[in-house]
């Protein structure tokens, strides 16, 4: 229940991986935080994510981000020792796969765009794909390997950093909705709940795909972060077949989780709010799976489900103050790579409060890139 009397050092809005990271990297620096969670742990988009680490070797990897992925990638491997359970880190790199001539020639730009970015990257004929990757099947016909790529448990990251920063003196609250954020004076900010009203020196909002709607309450500002539906399959176990990442057109995607199921993702639907899932959609990538890595014909399906992503306008984060209320920080907008920028976006996210500034560049992430002229 809220307390009007305690003003908190930090509130953090939202309790997935991007809010635990924020209270982790805060924690580390000395801050007392307090989460709000409207529902429980990883409740969004961090509790059906694929939770995949790499260092980009396609399109989709923005230049302003490079810094914050070659950070995040270090900082998450070095910072699993601080975490009472190991993250289920498995190192086998990524294969970005074709399946016909028209996807060789999309797989060869990808190759040659990541070679120019300096990735160590291999171009594999059919029979090389298959010798790297025996689970391919005939209809492969080219690939191309990327080493710098891992995968993770997502349950234990946001675990981890939330049971840490809980050791440091923090807490966490759940079935707390958020439901507007006032400025009470230039050192103090007021968060009005479904469970009574907080203070706080500061606030983070790390909602995901519902931070428009708190930002909208205050009046502030608006941020163009829309909900983007994945659905995703996740397999009966079987013995490990393949560390490796595998990546198809059309973002679809697939590994095989520490335990030994396979977590088939599919690429992104602008459909509001709506958790369907469509008999059209999983028939359709599950045939393109089936046909790449024959062996999923023969498992059954555990279990369907969906999570929204988090996308923004330009398809970057949102990492920085309001204009108008400095001590009001945004963390949102990451998409489909929360995970993966999870450790750089907290740690800048404690820069910005405990020091005034970051150490690494984040003017591109910045609110008011997004200020109506």
């Amino acid at each position: 229940m809220g307390n009007m009397k305690r003003k908190e050092e930090v509130i953090i809005i939202g309790g997935g991986v991007i809010g635990t990271a924020c209270a982790y990297f805060l924690s580390r620096r000395g801050l007392k935080v307090l989460l709000l969670e409207r529902n429980h742990l990883g409740a969004g988009a961090s509790g059906t994510t694929a939770a995949i680490v790499n260092i980009g070797a396609t399109r989709g990897t923005l230049e302003p981000l490079r810094s914050l992925n070659l950070e995040s990638y270090d900082l998450i491997r070095d910072i699993e020792q601080s975490f009472e359970q190991a993250l289920e880190i498995i190192h086998g790199g990524a294969l970005y796969v074709a399946l016909n001539e028209q996807e060789i020639s999309e797989t060869r730009a990808a190759y040659e765009e990541a070679c120019q970015a300096g990735l160590e990257c291999d171009w594999l004929e059919v029979s090389e794909a298959r010798r790297i990757e025996p689970l391919l099947g005939p209809q492969v016909t080219a690939a191309f390997y990327n080493p710098a790529g891992y995968h993770l448990n997502p349950f234990r990251l946001y675990e981890g950093y939330l049971h840490a920063a809980l050791h440091r003196g923090s807490k966490i609250e759940y079935g707390v909705r958020a439901l507007k954020v006032e400025t009470i004076s230039d050192r103090e900010l007021r968060v009005i709940t479904g469970n009574g009203e907080y203070h706080a020196d500061w606030v983070v909002i790390a909602a995901g795909a519902h931070t428009p709607e708190i930002l909208a309450s205050t009046g502030m500002m608006e941020v163009p972060i829309v909900p983007a539906r994945g659905q995703v399959i996740l397999t009966e176990p079987c013995s490990v077949k393949t560390e490796h990442l595998l990546f198809f057109a059309d973002h679809l995607y697939l590994k095989q989780t520490a335990a030994g199921n396979f977590y088939l993702g599919s690429h992104t639907e602008f459909v509001g709010f709506d958790r369907s899932i469509t008999l059209d959609k999983i028939t359709g990538y599950t045939r393109v799976f089936t046909k790449a890595v024959p062996l999923l014909a023969r498992l059954r399906a555990l279990r369907f489900f969906s999570g929204f992503r988090p996308i923004s306008e330009d398809s970057l984060p949102i990492i920085g103050p309001l204009p108008d209320c400095p001590r009001l920080i945004i963390a949102s907008g990451h998409g489909r790579t929360g995970v993966r920028y999870s450790a750089s976006t907290g740690k800048a996210v404690s820069e910005l409060i405990v020091d005034g500034r970051t150490e690494l560049p984040i003017d591109a992430f910045a609110v008011d890139r997004f200020a109506k002229s």
